[in-house]
């Protein structure tokens, strides 16, 4: 069984085609939370990049996340927070802080600061 994360990654994000192989013997939602922690990693080289065309690949990466966030039920969201923005807040720094917060919607950015103080 396919999930909404999984589903919406592979449809909106063609580079996650390269990122992992699920025909692994974990199930989905190891293979999920795998995926989301490939995409934030994408994202994260991406948006440190200074070619514009890397750093609209981080902002449209950061959309799908938004639009899985903010319609996302509690599974979705906690999966997004522990793998997506758990390694978004690894590379945190102050300087990085306000160009994260930039590329998130309102709704994002709550989650993304409620998990950057739990951790």
């Amino acid at each position: 069984m396919k999930t909404k994360i999984y589903d919406a990654i592979r449809e909106w994000i063609p580079d996650s085609k390269n990122w992992i192989d699920y025909a692994s013997k974990h199930n989905e939602t190891i293979n999920q939370y795998a995926l989301l922690k490939q995409t934030a990693q994408f994202c994260v080289a991406n948006m440190n990049s200074t070619d514009s065309t890397n750093v609209e690949a981080a902002r449209e990466v950061i959309k799908v996340i938004n639009m899985l966030y903010e319609s996302g039920n509690h599974y979705t969201r906690n999966a997004i927070e522990n793998e997506f923005f758990s390694e978004l807040i690894a590379q945190e720094n102050p300087a990085s802080l306000k160009k994260h917060l930039d590329f998130l919607s309102k709704e994002s950015k709550q989650g993304y600061l409620r998990t950057l103080l739990e951790n």
